[in-house]
């Protein structure tokens, strides 16, 4: 479900949480051949995870095995592979074998000229020789041996098994880039060879060349059916490596932007509205002229020109100080420098003490450091200034849903509505915090009465949609999400949940995908709506046009998280081109 994204503890109305699994979008995925890019949602690392199946010693013949050392207690035990090969080897050294031992032990030394004088049956043979006293070497932990065996079991017949043992020589001995060398001369031979991909994703996480080895844990996880968690926790891992360096590159250069409208919106009508002017005041020259046009380009959703004329009203000393420097401290957050919009706060802080909602900003920054102690500090300051201040408690409420105490968020949320009943974000919210606590039918009756007190509220209809999604009560969910938009055709977020109901209830990827583009005429900077496509095409198998959207949401980002979150999808689905590229039968096969 689309809801409302917004910043660590910015309190506007918080996302309906889903009780029934993954999104719709996240549960497709799930099911077919793109598995891989939901892991990018993932947050759950487990270190080292895929390492040890990538080195684990194969079962298979055709690969070395190191032995164990040996326990004497133990000795009497069932024989290892590796001693049945020893064994064998005896046997063959029998006196009747003498000769051919011999001829083996000359092909170790055999020259370039002698080896192309060969039919290409002895070639095989004397190579396929060398290659079982290279297994042994490797199980006798002579890695430098075994490589020498490989070496010459190539000169007598390239073969992908030869070059990916003898990577798995080198990277015993740490020699990561002959690894990678070797792995991919194998998959020359052999395309879609497991084995090679996994050495050489593994040996360019060792060199730091994180996003080729995501790229190769992609193809492992694909090739694999997406059936070793290892795999996918490793993909994932690099992914966010690469998505982190990305991000931090970007952000250098980067300069201040204000995020959507919609979410401008959400987080200043989550404030009361006080004194707001009915017509445009005349743009005079002076600090208060200007406070008052600001305020008029709020109401009018006009933000930018809203902050320009803040800006303007201080450097002009306007009298209404403290609040031009609350509220250019609040678009200073919104875009997300927090360290200059605290700068903001404490100066508005000095000139008004007593003006409460400063406090509850300041605090949202407190959070947004993960500092919960001064956040309730804030709070708490606020509330012995102006205890009957509904914006406190509705503001609280959502801290409290945020770090997921949704009893104490709904007793906040109860004592914004005792305090001023009309204000429909805390009935929302209330009705929401019911809902994470399990308390569906009373969620459900929280929201019909929301409806009755107000039948003109489109916000009402959306949420109320969204539970009625997530009850997969597909029916009432669209005449809800159709009546938001009737109600407010200017708010692009109804028009994405009824994208995501089509996806989800009628399997109508391209019905989705208008209703997102419309989402876009409502507001073309919505996040969510150009997020949300970017996963719409990457379902439909538009990878370009997918890969187009996530550049926009990369171009969007405003926090380190946000950018984070938008290069990892990006990155994931040019991973399923770099598959096609690299495996093109393979990724037929798939889509067949």
């Amino acid at each position: 479900m689309s809801g409302i994204t917004t910043p660590a503890v910015v309190p506007a109305p918080v996302q309906v949480p889903s009780s029934n699994g993954p999104s719709a979008i996240q549960k497709f995925v799930q099911d077919k051949d793109w598995k891989f890019f939901a892991a990018v949602a993932s947050v759950s690392l487990i270190a080292g995870a895929g390492i040890y199946y990538l080195t684990k010693p194969s079962e298979s013949a055709e690969e070395p095995k190191a032995s164990k050392p040996k326990n004497k207690k133990k000795k009497n035990k069932k024989k290892s592979a590796a001693q049945k090969e020893a064994a064998s080897e005896d046997k063959a050294a029998s006196p009747e074998a003498k000769e051919v031992a011999k001829e083996e032990t000359d092909v170790e030394t055999m020259s370039a000229a002698t080896i192309a004088g060969l039919s290409e049956a002895q070639r095989k043979d004397h190579a396929n020789t060398l290659k079982l006293r290279g297994n042994t070497q490797y199980s006798a932990r002579k890695w430098n041996e075994a490589i020498r065996l490989y070496t010459q079991a190539i000169a007598f017949t390239p073969d992908p098994v030869f070059y990916s043992n003898r990577a798995a020589c080198y990277s015993v001995i740490g020699n990561f880039e002959k690894v990678i060398e070797d792995s991919t001369l194998a998959l020359k031979l052999k395309p879609a060879y497991v084995k090679a991909i996994g050495r050489r994703a593994q040996a360019y996480e060792n060199v730091g060349r994180h996003q080729e080895a995501m790229h190769d844990f992609t193809a492992l996880c694909i090739l694999d059916g997406f059936k070793t968690e290892g795999f996918a926790q490793s993909m994932e891992k690099n992914l966010k490596l690469v998505a982190d360096v990305k991000a931090k590159e970007i952000l250098k250069n980067r300069e201040d932007r204000l995020p959507s409208a919609t979410f401008m919106s959400a987080y200043l009508d989550s404030f009361r509205k006080t004194n707001i002017p009915d017509e445009k005041p005349v743009d005079e020259e002076t600090g208060d002229a200007q406070f008052e046009l600001a305020e008029y380009y709020v109401s009018k959703r006009q933000y930018q020109q809203a902050v320009d004329a803040y800006n303007k009203a201080i450097e002009l000393d306007t009298t209404h100080m403290a609040k031009a420097l609350n509220m250019r401290g609040t678009f200073t957050f919104l875009m997300g420098d927090s360290k200059k919009a605290l700068i903001d706060f404490d100066k508005a802080i000095e000139l008004d003490p007593n003006y409460v909602q400063t406090y509850i900003k300041r605090g949202s920054i407190f959070m947004e450091q993960a500092d919960a102690p001064k956040t309730f500090q804030e709070f708490d300051t606020a509330i012995s200034i102006e205890p009957t201040d509904p914006n406190i408690y509705y503001h609280r409420g959502q801290v409290h849903f945020i770090t997921g105490d949704y009893e104490a968020a709904g007793k906040d949320y109860i004592k914004s509505i005792e305090l001023e009943p009309t204000f429909v974000f805390s009935h929302i919210q209330y009705g929401v915090s019911q809902y994470k606590l399990g308390n569906i039918s009373d969620a459900m009756e929280t929201f019909k009465k929301a409806l009755t007190e107000f039948p003109e509220s489109g916000e009402v209809n959306n949420y109320y949609g969204e539970l009625l999604l997530d009850q997969q009560s597909f029916d009432q969910a669209y005449f809800h999400f159709d009546k938001a938009i009737k109600l407010k055709p200017s708010n692009p977020l109804p028009y994405i949940n009824k994208a995501l109901l089509l996806f989800q209830w009628k399997q109508d990827p391209a019905g989705a995908e208008r209703l997102c583009l419309q989402s876009l005429e409502a507001d073309p900077e919505c996040d969510v709506a150009i997020a949300t496509l970017g996963q719409l095409f990457l379902q439909q198998g538009k990878i370009e046009k997918a890969i187009e959207y996530f550049d926009k949401s990369i171009e969007m980002a405003r926090t380190e998280n946000e950018l984070t979150s938008a290069l990892g999808f990006k990155e994931a689905a040019n991973a399923q081109l770099v598959f096609a590229r690299d495996y093109p039968e393979q990724s037929k096969a798939l889509k067949r």
